[in-house]
């Protein structure tokens, strides 16, 4: 089976699977793991964009959102000497990875096979859990799918069941973007139900979008977690400590004045691959020290 998968967190479940032997081709974005690096890169981004200022990216996205213009393309040409007999992409979100439709599109121009073209959209942990069942049985190997799932099932009923003796559910708030600010979509409302919190200006499985500074000071929120999409820990910091902290009222949030700010890995929470369990055992030591300390695994909270 030679496998080309197009987007991180596609990516990071076919490591997972063990078949990362078997991986021919990868995105520009895929990092995780280490060995990543030695694959074959297929889909590239139409512009240099990640060491922008954050108001600068965003103002580029909304742009070509607008004009409705790629933000990424493929190697047709590398594509057709891969040769792969799977291609996984997704329908999720046309910021983070080349769309399904321009995939359809370049491996019908270009090779004169058909692929099996295995197209993800998760909305919610059991999707993402699917997910991995599903690629690995397109790659036929489906009880390590079903075992591998099983276990990150495991992990999240361990959270589920550290948090249901506990009655109050704070209020949190998780940022996936600062400048403009944004709070987060999809899965990651629902890690932090999980977890044994609440996150009152998201929707559970639905779509991120833009806050104003005032209505997250009406919130009030007891809990930040800072996640901005896709940036390294560095950044992560960088961006804290001139995007938020410099806010009018900034020391006046009930986290802010609790000391229950925290930062992650802004390259894990937004990924629908395995390490979304992480997040979840990360929020869960941010909330509930005392009963999860130690729980996340290195790097996932800094």
């Amino acid at each position: 089976m030679r496998i080309c998968s197009l987007l991180p967190s596609a990516t990071e479940m076919v490591y997972a699977l063990g078949l990362g032997d078997q991986l021919v081709g990868v995105s520009h974005a895929c990092d995780y793991p280490d060995d990543t690096a030695t694959k074959p890169v297929v889909s590239q981004s139409v512009r240099q964009i990640t060491h922008l200022a954050s108001e600068e990216i965003d103002g580029i996205v909304q742009q070509a959102r607008a004009n409705s213009n790629p933000l990424y393309w493929i190697d047709g040409d590398l594509l057709r000497d891969l040769k792969p007999d799977l291609i996984i992409t997704q329908e999720l979100c046309e910021v983070c990875a080349i769309s399904s439709g321009s995939v359809f599109e370049t491996a019908a121009k270009v090779l004169d096979y058909q692929p099996e073209i295995l197209t993800i959209r998760p909305n919610c942990v059991a999707d993402i859990l699917q997910n991995v069942r599903n690629i690995a049985s397109a790659a036929g190997i489906a009880p390590r799918g079903d075992a591998l799932a099983d276990s990150l099932q495991h992990r999240v009923q361990t959270v589920v069941d550290g948090v249901a003796d506990s009655e109050a559910k704070p209020k949190v708030l998780c940022l996936d973007w600062l400048d403009p600010l944004r709070n987060t979509g999809q899965w990651v409302p629902e890690l932090v139900e999980l977890a044994g919190g609440e996150e009152g200006l998201a929707v559970k499985g639905g779509l991120s979008r833009e806050l104003t500074w005032e209505e997250i000071r009406d919130y009030a929120p007891e809990y930040l977690m800072v996640m901005p999409c896709a940036f390294e820990p560095d950044r992560v910091r960088l961006e804290t400590a001139e995007k938020l902290t410099k806010l009018k009222g900034w020391n006046d949030l009930p986290a802010v004045r609790k000391d229950q700010v925290f930062l992650f890995d802004g390259r894990i929470p937004t990924r629908h691959g395995p390490r979304v369990v992480d997040v979840l055992e990360g929020l869960a030591e941010a909330m509930h020290p005392e009963r999860f300390a130690g729980l996340a695994p290195h790097g996932v909270l800094l």
